[in-house]
């Protein structure tokens, strides 16, 4: 059985987004959860979970990030928190881009998307590194956002 023009141009796509995909998964960090509390709610309890990550191309900092869910909604909070530590040591002659988008992308949200994105910024003449932390979300609500500064030394 033969496969048309169509079903192979069809496959290939399929296999270049999945290679897309895998490519910029790979080069995301991955949160850890280290704990969660119960916030409001009388039966049903919305929770907020912590969570760390480290930046996946400088070694000696992670980053802690707060993920607000509510129970029995199909829509999340848009609220950013970021907190970032030097937690090791930091090798500053190791080349780095001096902007990374996405080093940290957190889908939220259901039906209504809602991402939760870090981007990294060096600046070298104040030897520091600043991490931004906003949302993005179908709608125009993109008002959230978190700044943290790791000075290097």
């Amino acid at each position: 059985m033969q496969k048309t023009n169509q079903e192979r141009f069809n496959w290939m796509v399929a296999v270049y987004l999945l290679l897309i995909t895998a490519i910029l998964w790979m080069n995301t960090a991955r949160a850890d959860v280290i704990g969660s509390t119960e916030s409001k709610g009388f039966m049903f309890k919305d929770t907020i979970k912590v969570m760390s990550f480290e930046d996946p191309d400088i070694d000696g900092i992670t980053c802690y990030t707060t993920r607000y869910s509510r129970s029995l909604s199909f829509t999340d909070s848009t609220n950013s928190s970021l907190a970032c530590r030097q937690t090791g040591p930091i090798d500053m002659n190791k080349p780095i881009q001096l902007v990374k988008r996405n080093i940290f992308v957190q889908k939220k949200g259901f039906i209504f998307s809602k991402d939760t994105i870090v981007d990294r910024f060096v600046d070298l003449n104040k030897k520091v590194i600043v991490y931004l932390s906003y949302t993005k979300s179908i709608g125009d609500k993109n008002s959230s956002h978190s700044l943290s500064v790791v000075a290097v030394k």
